[in-house]
């Protein structure tokens, strides 16, 4: 069901809001300071093209705390600082989207999807689109991990 979903979404305009995102991650890229921004656009690019079965994490989840160095989060605090102006006009248009959608039943996945997009938006460095089986995994080795301690 959820590959179903992925190519109805693809094909009826997820082609292009990923490519809309993609080249917004390109020009982000073209600055030192932006290159953080544009690959956090990479992965809502990966997100709007294929978002069914897909969860947002933060890489603290995947990586754990202790794995990612304090110079990364103050680095990704700054930029999503940086950030931030953007990723409002970005929340506030997913939210009216949202709504919008929400009003018609052959809409509702749509908004389900922008309502899931819409936390990434706001602070997007630090965030990972991955698959639901790999969130599963990591919550699993985490609790292994917390047993073994």
């Amino acid at each position: 069901m959820r590959a179903l979903g992925n190519i109805l979404w693809f094909i009826l305009g997820g082609w292009w809001t990923a490519l809309v995102y993609l080249a917004l991650g390109l020009v982000c890229c073209v600055t030192v300071i932006g290159i953080p921004i544009g690959k956090a656009l990479f992965q809502y690019a990966k997100l709007m093209a294929f978002p069914f079965g897909k969860e947002i994490v933060k890489e603290t989840f995947i990586k754990g705390e202790e794995n990612v160095s304090s110079v990364r989060k103050i680095g990704g605090t700054i930029a999503n600082i940086i950030w931030l102006p953007f990723g409002i006009c970005i929340f506030i248009g997913n939210i009216g989207l949202m709504l919008c959608c929400f009003i018609s039943i052959l809409f509702i996945p749509v908004g389900v999807v922008l309502a899931k997009s819409c936390k990434f938006v706001i602070w997007p460095i630090g965030a990972k689109v991955v698959s639901r089986e790999d969130v599963i995994a990591t919550k699993m080795a985490n609790k292994l991990q917390e047993n073994k301690e």
